[in-house]
């Protein structure tokens, strides 16, 4: 087999064949979207530990947790439309969103201010997205970091905390498939020796005047 020499390759020298044809496994992208969703959420004020309320508060909210996925159970319903003139089946798939977010209400009475109370509240919301996801693909669903915000809207009848959540999602079809590429094996690199401190003998310091004394040095 017709071999070359490895560009930049240490001592000794290593010969690799030719790129040849390897089939491979990768999982491979139907369709990919970037998803922003928003979401207004009703908390009602929990009434066993914040009633009754201060004469002046500011509520406060952060979100804790929040997930995404394709609905378990849901039937992907094909979807024809057009795009740039041509049909094109796509599937509808059904996304459920689930988290958490944490309302703290503030007394402002007094100075400086403290927290009055702190309850938690859970919500689930589902979307439609039309996706190229054809039987056999798996649809996965990440929160891109960072990105969920949530906003204190207004506060109705001093019982209930109305909010406003964005999400961010990436949403991705995949599925395995088996490719044919023009590669090279690859090989493994040269060992790199870790470095070594050497062994060093310290003898004590010695005492020549007196020991071994005279007749050092030796007379002639």
């Amino acid at each position: 087999m017709e071999s070359k020499l490895v560009q930049g390759q240490t001592t000794p020298p290593e010969y690799l064949p030719l790129p040849s044809l390897e089939c491979i496994e990768v999982p491979k992208v139907f369709d990919w979207v970037l998803l922003t969703t928003q979401i207004v959420d009703e908390a009602c004020i929990d009434p066993a530990i914040c009633l009754p309320l201060p004469a002046s508060f500011s509520v406060q909210a952060t979100v804790l947790t929040v997930d995404c996925g394709e609905k378990v159970g849901s039937i992907r319903e094909n979807v024809v439309v057009t795009i740039g003139g041509t049909p094109v089946t796509l599937q509808r798939v059904v996304i459920r969103k689930t988290g958490t977010y944490e309302v703290t209400i503030i007394d402002t009475t007094v100075v400086p201010n403290v927290v009055h109370c702190t309850f938690t509240k859970t919500f689930v919301r589902f979307e439609k997205v039309l996706l190229c996801a054809p039987p056999g693909t798996t649809v996965s669903c990440d929160i891109v970091p960072n990105t969920t915000t949530i906003e204190v809207l207004d506060i109705v009848d001093n019982s209930c905390v109305n909010v406003d959540i964005v999400i961010c999602q990436s949403i991705q079809v995949t599925a395995p498939v088996k490719l044919v590429v023009e590669a090279e094996l690859c090989q493994p690199r040269a060992v790199i020796p870790v470095p070594e401190s050497p062994c060093v003998v310290t003898f004590p310091q010695q005492c020549p005047t007196i020991f071994p004394g005279a007749p050092y040095p030796f007379p002639s």
